[in-house]
């Protein structure tokens, strides 16, 4: 009897699966992991491949960040080195590394090595043309509105907008009449114009209003705020509590857009002692005074508070970079916390006469009592620029 060989049963070869890569999954999942990350790591990872560099150059991913929350505060600034220059623009890295203290004073560090994170990065505008001198700046989401033309210049109508999330220019709707260095806000989806027209326009066109969504502009009434109106009239304004505030020489203004009137709120004594930048943040209005005090504004007694804190003091009485000689720029609210710009006295560098623009971030708190405390959570020079160097505007956007 035969018997047959039976061949064994063939195992079968076990095959690795494929490695999960990060670049294997959707690009729309990839967008959405990309837009959780923080803007400033954007640079580094564009060198990963070049479809990272395609997400993180589309303007999708900055909608992406608008629709999952992930926006962050930005610092924009304008600077402008001579006159035959055309103004140029910043954006700022915001990761803190040092706190100022008055160990800083040692003349023989070099300022001009500043840390990364803290360094002004140039950006680029295009059409180069379309970011041409202008007036005012204002805020709105991320894009900054050009408004005006500047101090001492001819009066335009134009409006230009700077959209920081692929940073070009585009022409916006005229205004109504032209103006000069004229005072802007914006508050609850609109944006309004004050001042800086011509003599004839001081009553009809005083004030104007752009609805951001319709693009239009339309007039409104400036009836009981006649010292504004004067032709030689400086004012400053803000926004607070969604009214719009007028700090001129001699009185305070108050604005409700609802309503449509204005009303004086405070008299100032007769000496001047408040510096020219305000800031709101958290429905409280904030300033700083020439000698370097910082105060807020309780809209319920109408009275200016001191802030309090040992660091405020610090900031005061610096031996090198003190506020108190009335070198400040201005004042922002930078995701919830007060942005304080100022520059020192000149300083000698390697024989020229340079100077250091500085910044500090200083968080706020209300404690029982009704006074409020701030601490400063970084401290640092970021630029160093010569002296004919002009600080045209800072803007705080979200991106």
């Amino acid at each position: 009897m035969s018997t047959e060989e039976v061949e064994p049963p063939h195992e079968e070869e076990e095959t690795e699966p494929q490695a999960l890569t990060f670049l294997s999954l959707p690009e729309e999942i990839i967008e959405n992991i990309l837009a959780r990350i923080s803007k400033w790591n954007y640079p580094n990872l564009s060198l990963v491949s070049k479809r990272f560099l395609s997400l993180l150059s589309s303007p999708q991913i900055y909608t992406t960040r608008s629709n999952i929350g992930t926006t962050e505060p930005c610092l924009y600034f304008c600077l402008k080195f001579s006159k035959n220059r055309s103004p140029e623009w910043y954006t700022l890295w915001m990761k803190p590394v040092e706190t100022l203290t008055d160990d800083d004073d040692d003349d023989d560090d070099d300022d001009d090595d500043i840390p990364e994170e803290y360094s002004l990065i140039p950006v680029p505008c295009y059409p180069h043309p379309h970011c041409a001198p202008y007036g005012s700046t204002v805020a709105v989401g991320s894009e900054i509105y050009l408004i005006g033309a500047p101090y001492k210049s001819p009066p335009t109508s134009a409006v230009r907008i700077l959209d920081c999330r692929t940073n070009t220019c585009r022409d916006g709707p005229n205004m109504m009449v032209a103006r000069e260095c004229p005072n802007v806000v914006f508050v609850d989806g609109k944006l309004y114009v004050l001042g800086g027209c011509e003599k004839d326009e001081s009553m009809a066109h005083w004030m104007e209003v752009l609805d951001i969504n319709t693009q239009t502009w339309s007039s409104l009434s400036s009836y009981g705020a006649d010292e504004l109106r004067s032709s030689d009239s400086w004012f400053t304004i803000n926004e607070l509590e969604g009214k719009i505030y007028a700090m001129a020489k001699t009185k305070d203004y108050a604005y409700d857009p609802k309503e449509g009137k204005w009303e004086i709120v405070e008299t100032h004594p007769s000496i001047i002692w408040i510096d020219d930048w305000y800031a709101s943040v958290d429905n409280v209005m904030y300033c700083f005074t020439n000698s370097g005090y910082c105060m807020w504004y309780d809209s319920k007694s109408r009275n200016w508070e001191e802030v309090k804190g040992s660091d405020l003091e610090l900031l005061r009485k610096h031996s090198t970079f003190s506020l108190a000689s009335g070198g400040l720029i201005t004042l922002l609210n930078h995701g919830g916390k007060l942005l304080v710009v100022w520059v020192p006295s000149f300083e000698e560098y390697n024989r020229k006469r340079k100077s250091r623009i500085w910044c500090a971030k200083i968080a706020l708190e209300m404690r029982h009592g009704g006074e409020i405390w701030g601490k400063i959570e970084w401290a640092n020079s970021v630029l160093t620029v010569s002296k004919s160097y002009c600080f045209l505007s800072c803007v705080a956007i979200l991106i």
